[in-house]
């Protein structure tokens, strides 16, 4: 990949952009870039050196097995955001992997003793990169939250709320989310059943409060979503 499309991807990617332009050239020089097509898979969890990845555009999922051989779906990567060797997941289960959901994805890798080199010698980047595990931490702390206290209803309405927060478009019907994510897929980000996420959207499908379909979710008045 050539200098200067390396400079533009860090350039743009809101960690780095309170850096010099030499700056991110040196960090173009050590990070690995990807380009990965859908459906393939990420294998990092046992990696023999500890990888952070940091998502330049698309859309990746973050699932483990558990012991039984079923899939567990950990969280939905966008544009922006970073995966792998993060400090809060160092006890994580080691069959954790990430399947790119999008068309393709682009991404950059490095590992983690290398970038703790990069933050002791760019302090910009050590203070970007400790407000990027705070904002983690928070949305972590909110799912588990609601897993405590919320029942799945409520825990299904927040979910949608925040996708509708982060990718829904304006349209005359309402805000629109491009749908790419199963019943199954649900069930799991929320920690319920395919057969309980199917019945809930069915009743808020009734209750006027979504349309739905394989291709796009609607919600005319996310108002009515919140209640």
């Amino acid at each position: 990949m050539q200098r200067e499309i390396k400079y533009w991807y860090l350039k743009n990617y809101d960690l780095f952009t309170d850096l010099g332009k030499e700056e991110i050239h040196e960090l173009g020089q050590t990070f690995r870039f990807l380009r990965i097509k859908k459906g393939q898979t990420i294998y990092f969890a046992n990696e023999e050196g500890k990888k952070l990845y940091f998502l330049i555009n698309g859309k990746i999922k973050i699932s483990e097995i558990d012991g039984l051989g079923n899939e567990m779906i950990k969280d939905i990567v966008l544009t922006g955001d970073m995966f792998g060797a993060v400090p809060m997941t160092q006890f994580r289960l080691t069959h954790e992997y990430a399947e790119v959901l999008s068309s393709e994805v682009i991404l950059c890798s490095i590992d983690m003793e290398q970038f703790e080199k990069l933050m002791h010698k760019h302090p910009l980047l050590a203070l970007s990169f400790s407000k990027k595990i705070g904002e983690k931490l928070k949305r972590l702390e909110h799912r588990y939250s609601n897993l405590v206290f919320k029942d799945v209803k409520a825990r299904l309405k927040d979910f949608l709320m925040d996708w509708a927060s982060k990718e829904g478009k304006e349209a005359e019907a309402g805000l629109v989310i491009k749908n790419y994510l199963t019943h199954q897929e649900i069930a799991s980000l929320i920690s319920s059943s395919r057969q309980t996420v199917t019945t809930i959207i069915n009743e808020l499908k009734e209750e006027g409060v979504i349309a739905y379909s394989r291709s796009s979710i609607t919600i005319p008045n996310l108002s009515a979503l919140a209640a």
